[in-house]
């Protein structure tokens, strides 16, 4: 089974202000980075949607977002914005 992507990405404090800075995110899709990444124990896509008062569709869309401009950046830069593959 393969790894999900918070998993194949070695998220360091760094790497999440560089890729906050270059990826052109939306409030929603900042919010949903860093519960994802720095608190994810403490959130669920059901949880995050109700305290963002979106529906769970909206937040896996966003995240897909997410992941979709973190693999462009990745194929432009593979150095600085690294996998774990």
């Amino acid at each position: 089974m393969g790894k999900s992507a918070k998993n194949r990405i070695p998220w360091t404090n760094s790497l999440y202000d560089a890729f906050t800075k270059e990826a052109i995110l939306t409030d929603l899709e900042k919010k949903v980075l860093y519960s994802r990444v720095w608190e994810k124990d403490k959130w669920t896509i059901v949880s995050l949607a109700l305290e963002n008062h979106v529906s769970k569709s909206t937040i896996n869309k966003c995240i897909s977002s997410i992941r979709s401009k973190y693999e462009y950046l990745h194929s432009i830069n593979p150095k600085e914005f690294p996998r774990n593959d």
